[in-house]
């Protein structure tokens, strides 16, 4: 069955790792089984919505082959409400073979009409369940939530599309009525309820438990969709998988975004959360070798640059420069890395600053075809510790050549005629 139809370098002079590999199998015995897992990545529809964020269709085109290749089942984008991203949802289709493409839409029919008609293979159809939202937002009452729900649903799915249907506001909502929600839409024919955390207040524990109230009590395949407002996103989606391994027959979809984009702090890091799935439970259908051009292509069309500190994809993640880790890494990578670098296809690179030892120096001299006494890479280090410090930065190839025939220069013996003019005077 095809995807559509089941959803709607190694561095120059560092020794690879040794027996053992990079995570320890102590650990890896500890990490619970996850359920059936899948991802819709919402980096064209909720990634968009963050505050100043606006991609062009050939943008989002790229972002769409892009996640193609690393395997994502489902790619969430607008496919209603303004020309460019109709004519953006009608191209997705034309451009991709093994991904299906859900629009979004508020819970009216006429959006689902819309969306349909330009291309989409699948629907997600959201209101707002909490009390706050019923009586603030919406002003009706959850009978009447539950009868348009039913309706829309049961449109939505008359029309052959896969349709989802979603709880904003579901950690806000009582548990009777979210589980009264979600029976409701899969009543009415849907083939997925969306839980959305979407002020970001959930917890690790708090996610596993709503995920396995609900599954225990409708018999329906279930999405998470976690926003970061406490830095927790990630934590929250995988704690929501490991509850899912108690329904082995069921689909646990992850709602995720590049490079964490999405209102306010951001949705689930795509990035991180494959390589957790990787390196932490086994998951390895995703083709990590194609993240860090997908993270870049986002990080250029969002104008957003990716942190220095930023998990898996930021510079300094494979990035080496304190003395004590710099000599490990040269010994055995394992010893400072939690994964190969070369599993996104980049090499790691040692930095030259405040606290390089003499092994940095040493590498550094080796990489560039140079060498040094002992005492002249000792004079060498204490250098570029300086330099580092006041220019509050790494220092570059050509600093440390410059720093390196200076210190050259100093310990080299005077000349003969200088030395002879020295004992005459």
């Amino acid at each position: 069955m095809s995807t559509k139809e089941s959803c709607g370098k190694k561095s120059v002079g560092c020794a690879a790792p040794g027996v053992g590999a990079y995570l320890s199998t102590h650990l890896d015995a500890h990490n619970p089984a996850l359920g059936s897992i899948a991802i819709v990545d919402t980096t064209c529809r909720d990634g968009e919505q963050m505050p100043g964020m606006s991609f062009t269709m050939e943008e989002k085109l790229g972002i769409a082959k892009k996640l193609e290749l690393m395997g994502v089942e489902q790619l969430e984008t607008f496919a209603t409400y303004n020309e460019s991203d109709k004519r953006c949802a009608l191209k997705l289709k034309e451009i991709t073979s093994a991904i299906s493409i859900m629009g979004w839409n508020r819970m009216v029919k006429a959006d689902v009409v819309d969306s349909i008609a330009h291309g989409v293979d699948a629907v997600s159809v959201s209101t707002e369940t909490s009390d706050i939202a019923l009586e603030h937002k919406f002003k009706i009452s959850r009978k009447e939530q539950l009868e348009k729900l039913a309706e829309c649903v049961s449109f939505a799915k008359g029309k052959g599309v896969y349709v989802c249907f979603n709880a904003g506001d579901a950690t806000r909502t009582s548990m009777d009525y979210l589980v009264e929600f979600a029976s409701v839409g899969k009543a009415a024919g849907a083939d997925r309820f969306r839980i959305c955390d979407t002020i970001g207040v959930l917890t690790p524990a708090t996610s596993k438990k709503m995920i396995h109230e609900v599954m225990s009590a409708v018999d329906i395949d279930v999405e998470f969709h976690a926003h970061n407002d406490f830095g927790l996103a990630v934590a929250n989606a995988l704690a929501a998988a490991e509850a899912a391994a108690q329904f082995p027959q069921r689909k646990l979809w992850v709602s995720t975004t590049v490079n964490g984009l999405g209102e306010r702090a951001g949705n689930v890091s795509l990035e991180v959360f494959v390589m957790n799935l990787h390196s932490h439970y086994g998951i390895d259908r995703y083709r990590t070798e194609h993240i860090l051009p997908l993270c870049k292509h986002v990080e250029k069309a969002s104008g957003l640059s990716i942190p220095l500190n930023h998990p898996i994809v930021g510079e300094n993640m494979f990035t080496h420069k304190s003395g004590i880790h710099v000599d490990g890494i040269l010994k055995n990578p394992s010893l400072y890395e939690a994964f190969d670098p070369s599993k996104l296809g980049i090499s790691r690179k040692i930095a030259l600053g405040k606290h390089s030892g003499k092994s940095s120096i040493k590498h550094k001299l080796e990489q560039l075809g140079l060498s040094a006494a002992p005492d002249a890479i000792e004079a060498i280090r204490h250098e570029v510790g300086i330099a580092g410090e006041s220019k509050k930065r790494n220092i570059t190839d050509d600093e440390f050549v410059a720093i390196y025939n200076t210190v050259m220069l100093a310990k080299a013996p005077p000349s003969r005629s200088l030395a002879q003019s020295i004992t005459r005077s």
